[in-house]
């Protein structure tokens, strides 16, 4: 334990770069949404791929997450912050100097796992050294930072790749989390407390079924578009050492007595209720802001830059909504407030399902607007609800099953949100594309247009075609997805509903 007179003596500076380095590791977690599509062009890959960074950052940082209390027990908590911070500074080096996007992915897998490590330490060390009459506000802004930098990152990394070179995203990166890491390591590296008890063993084997499984079972689904499903050996294999392993690490877990989750405290149906809801949110939360930047960037031609803009409106909402959520909070069971974040990201998904091709500026941001309000109220009432289950004494493990079903669920919904998405739009293109042949009408109203109006050759005008039907079904697609968005948050607001009949109070959970 850190005694008050250490507490007293540490500068508010260090606090200032603990905040700062989280600040990086939320920040390049969504620095590619926008930014992808030209990461990708430019390295060889297709748009539809361009969410491939931010899935393998995401799985990344669920692969160290649950490394990083053991690992800072053993060389300290100051220490592995250093050696994180030196690592996600190579890695950054690195994927601004990507040849392949194959190679850039696999280096923003690095990245994701260095800074994995930086979610559970800033919050040990704040805890830890942070006095008592100043961690409330610490653990305030680390809160808030999880609602607006998120958005900042994508509009920041669009930005960038528009008006300059995507590499730039990293290149101003670096003298950052270089100068943190120099920062602790010349002023802090030797008060890391001394542990007073044993280290106990590290579970290395769970661990190992716990990469297997999660790492295969991410990429399997990822890829799972490209791969042409089960007709792929590839999706085939990772899948069946995916599932097994992923079981055989639930078994371990409940067996052993210093497991390195510890699932049993998914026995409290509070828990378990709080993290369903973080997973389901949290992954239509980044498969919203991925299906509308990709929409509007390929075919509805916006450029990177508004839709920085608009996503702007997120952050207003979202800002808004969290102060709005601790008043809520300190007067109502946390639920209620959870239950009207479910109400603004349904309607956000809702209203979104009318949207097409000719859809102005001000109904996009009306959409935006919503899911900010959902954003910033959904953070606080879960995370109140989780420590609600177990109490102050179990918050460590809480906490680090918050940040893997956060970084496991935001993965999984960039990813499946778009595959359902190109599904769509290859089933609407097939559906409209039926009705246009030489025998429709409308067919040859076109074509006659086309060749006496614009002039425009055959082989121009069947190009031209295939581009307005491309816009039609994705437009389409694009509304099947929010509805089928809407329709999952809708029986998760009966759920939380139902949730009352079976936890009528929380104090006595």
């Amino acid at each position: 334990m850190i005694d008050k007179t250490m507490k007293d003596k540490i500068p508010s500076h260090f606090f200032i770069c603990l905040l700062l380095t989280l600040f990086l590791a939320i920040f390049y977690n969504t620095v590619t949404n926008m930014a992808g599509i030209y990461i990708a062009s430019d390295l060889g890959g297709s748009q539809e791929i361009s969410v491939y960074p931010m899935v393998f950052f995401g799985l990344g940082n669920a692969l160290s997450i649950p490394l990083t209390n053991p690992l800072a027990d053993r060389t300290g908590p100051i220490k592995l912050l250093i050696n994180g911070l030196l690592l996600y500074t190579l890695f950054s080096i690195l994927c601004s100097l990507a040849p392949t996007f194959f190679i850039f992915n696999l280096f923003r897998f690095g990245l994701g796992l260095s800074s994995g490590l930086f979610y559970i330490l800033c919050r040990r060390l704040l805890i830890a050294f942070s006095p008592e009459e100043k961690l409330n506000n610490y653990l305030f802004i680390m809160i808030i930072m999880y609602v607006i930098v998120p958005v900042l990152g994508g509009c920041f990394g669009a930005w960038i790749a528009y008006e300059s070179h995507w590499s730039w995203i990293f290149y101003v990166n670096e003298p950052v989390s270089l100068f943190l890491a120099a920062y602790f390591w010349f002023l802090f590296r030797n008060i890391d407390p001394l542990p007073t008890e044993p280290i106990p063993c590290f579970d290395k084997l769970g661990y190992l079924f716990f990469a297997i499984g999660i790492g295969s079972l991410i990429t399997a689904l990822t890829l799972s578009q490209e791969l042409d499903w089960y007709r792929s050996l590839s999706f085939l294999f990772l899948m069946a050492i995916g599932i097994p392993s992923l079981f055989f690490f639930m078994i371990l877990q409940f067996k052993n007595p210093m497991p390195l989750l510890e699932l049993k405290l998914l026995k409290s149906p509070l828990l378990f209720f709080s993290l369903l809801n973080l997973a389901i949110l949290f992954s239509a939360y980044f498969g919203m802001i991925i299906l509308i930047a990709l929409w509007l960037n390929i075919y509805v031609n916006y450029s990177a830059v508004w839709i920085a803009v608009l996503l702007c409106a997120m952050i207003i909402g979202g800002s808004i909504a969290y102060l709005a959520a601790k008043g809520l909070l300190r007067r109502f069971d946390p639920r209620l407030t959870l239950a009207l974040a479910i109400i603004a990201f349904g309607s956000s998904c809702y209203y979104s399902t009318y949207f097409d091709v000719d859809v102005d500026f001000f109904h996009l941001a009306v959409a935006r607007f919503l899911s900010g309000i959902g954003l910033g109220l959904f953070l606080v009432p879960i995370l109140n609800l989780s420590l609600k289950s177990y109490g102050p004494d179990r918050s460590t493990p809480i906490f680090t099953l918050f940040q893997v079903v956060r970084s496991c669920s935001s993965s999984l919904g960039a990813g499946l949100y778009v595959i359902l998405w190109q599904r769509r739009q290859i089933f609407f293109h097939e559906r409209l594309g039926e009705g246009l042949n030489v025998f429709s009408p409308l067919t040859t109203q076109y074509f006659h247009r086309a060749s006496n109006r614009f002039y425009l050759l055959q082989d121009q005008s069947l190009e031209q075609l295939n581009i307005f039907l491309d816009k039609q079904a994705t437009s389409l697609a694009l509304n099947d997805t929010f509805g089928c968005m809407g329709y999952i948050l809708t029986g998760l607001f009966i759920l939380l509903l139902a949730s009352f009949l079976i936890i009528p109070r929380l104090r006595d959970c």
